[in-house]
This record gives structure tokens, sequence and C-alpha cells, in this order.
């Protein structure tokens, strides 16, 4: 599906799902290298920016996060800007990207705010728009872990198992997704100057420091995650522990029990105590009292 955008002599041309109809669309009516041409159809591995004499091509990826999968996806956009033309290939809906087409499509006013001081202007509020929609996924992030952290600390350990193990995943999917970002914000930002103007190098060097920001964001969300995992680890292991010590010493408290009850339960001639008056009470209170030597030997030790 092909959108063509034109205001102040900027073209704006929107590409979803590209075929061999939209590349030869764009051969026939702007003069793209082919190298840059034939990389539109064929999905991309890698973040590149490749430098020509009258336009740029970059491939980016951004995060995206999928509720029913609970994980986060890179999605691909192919960019060419040249001098009046700026040229969007995407495979998935963009969504940041589409709000700022659908608004200049719409709104005189705002068609004139992003489209009318140039190609430059319009790639600086395309990417922009595209870094606070990944702003907005780190502040997500940022709750997820508040959660974990107050629930952690609830007792609700095991429940957080699972919960850990997916924002653990989620962190690392979008940190491996932006991080590689860095070489096609340093490259705008250098030549940003030749190609736009010196005007526009401000707003490049804004962009370049936003997705570092988000970068600082994401290394410490991986720190924050790890040490939520071993604090989230340590609390259970300790409350195991606690179970499996009240467990050995209920086993002990109880070996006298069992063992009297197993002497006394013997199909022997002769047995001590059996047979004389209170015989059971006899046994009973020498039970007990073996119980309560335990319990005052273990409470002398503090093991409880």
């Amino acid at each position: 599906m092909r959108n063509v955008l034109e205001h102040g002599g900027i073209t704006w041309v929107d590409i979803q799902d590209p075929t061999k109809e939209d590349v030869e669309y764009l051969r026939a009516n702007f003069s793209f290298h082919p190298v840059v041409l034939d990389q539109l159809l064929p999905p991309s591995w890698g973040t590149k920016v490749e430098q020509f004499a009258s336009h740029i091509f970059f491939v980016l990826f951004f995060p995206v996060y999928s509720k029913e999968r609970r994980d986060t996806r890179p999605r691909e956009l192919d960019i060419i800007v040249a001098d009046k033309v700026l040229v969007s290939s995407h495979y998935n809906t963009i969504i940041p990207l589409k709000g700022l087409f659908d608004e200049c499509n719409i709104y005189e006013e705002l068609r004139e705010k992003h489209m009318g001081k140039g190609v430059g202007f319009l790639l600086h509020h395309l990417l922009r728009r595209i870094l606070e929609d990944c702003s907005g996924k780190v502040r997500r992030i940022n709750q997820k872990l508040t959660l974990i952290e107050e629930s952690v600390f609830e007792g609700k350990e095991r429940e957080m198992l699972k919960e850990i193990a997916f924002a653990k995943a989620d962190i690392l999917n979008f940190w491996r997704i932006v991080r590689p970002q860095k070489g096609a914000f340093t490259s705008l930002r250098d030549i940003s100057s030749v190609f736009f103007g010196e005007h526009l190098t401000p707003y490049f060097s804004h962009l370049r420091n936003h997705w570092a920001r988000i970068m600082s964001d994401l290394i410490a969300y991986k720190e924050t995650i790890k040490a939520l995992e071993e604090t989230n680890n340590a609390l259970l292991t300790d409350k195991t522990n606690e179970i499996v010590k009240l467990l050995t010493i209920f086993a002990v408290i109880v070996f006298p029990l069992s063992l009297l009850a197993g002497i006394f339960g013997m199909n022997t001639t002769y047995l001590p105590i059996v047979g004389l008056p209170g015989d059971f009470w006899i046994v009973t209170g020498l039970m007990a009292t073996g119980t309560f030597i335990m319990i005052v030997l273990f409470k002398k030790k503090k093991w409880f």
C-alpha cells in the first residue's frame, strides 16, 4: 500500500508492505540509486546507513511490544531522504509513523508545521515521534519493575518467578533492538549540516541524545532486573530452607514418640511396664517427657 503526500514542494511517500510495483514507481519518479531500490523488498537483518551524492538511505529497527505474547520484537523501517523527498518503507504498521502521516494528511496547520520547513524537519519529526514511542515503552518497563519489586517484598516470591523471566526477556530484547541504532543516529547527526543545513544539526543532536537516554535507562533496568532476580531467588531459597528446617525439627521431636511406640509395640515375651496398673499412662508420660526434653534442647540451642 502506497500513500503520497505533497506540501510546500516536499513529497512524502509512505509504503507499507512494499511490492515490485512500488519499487518501479520510485524508480520512475525519483533519481534514487539502484542499490537503494534493490534493498527495499527483502527484509533487512541489521541497521545500516548509506550515503549517496543526492540522498541518504538508512535502515532502522524499533521495538514493538505484544501483549498477547508478552515479548518485544523488532519492526523494520527503511527511509530514503533526498532534497525534496522522504520515502518511508515498512512491512507492518508503525503507529507513531502512521499518526504523523495522518496528522499531515488531515490537518492543514499540522501539515505546514511538519512539512513546511523542509524535508530535514519532516525527518526529525518522524524520528522524534518514534523515539518518544520508545520512551513510553521504557516507562512501561520501569512500572513493571516497580510492581515486581513490591511483590517480591510482599512475600510473593514464587509468583514473581515467571514475571521476572518475562521482564528480563523484554528488557534484553528491547536492548538488543535499540543498541545497534547508535550508528544511524550518530551518522545523521554528523551529516545533517551537509544534507539539511547547519541550522538542523542541533535537532539531530537532540535525537542522538534521546537515543542515548533510552539506552542508559535500559542498561539500568538490566542491572535492576538482575538484582531483583537474585533477591527473589535468595528470599525463595530462605523460605524453602525455613520450611525444611521446621519439618526436620518436627521429625526429630517426634522421634522419641516413634521410638517408644516401636519398642512397646514389639511382640516379645516380656516388656517392662506393660501389665502394670496404669501402664498406658506411664508410656504416654514417657513419650511426653521425651518430647519436652527435645523441645527444651532445641530452644536452648536457638534452633527455632
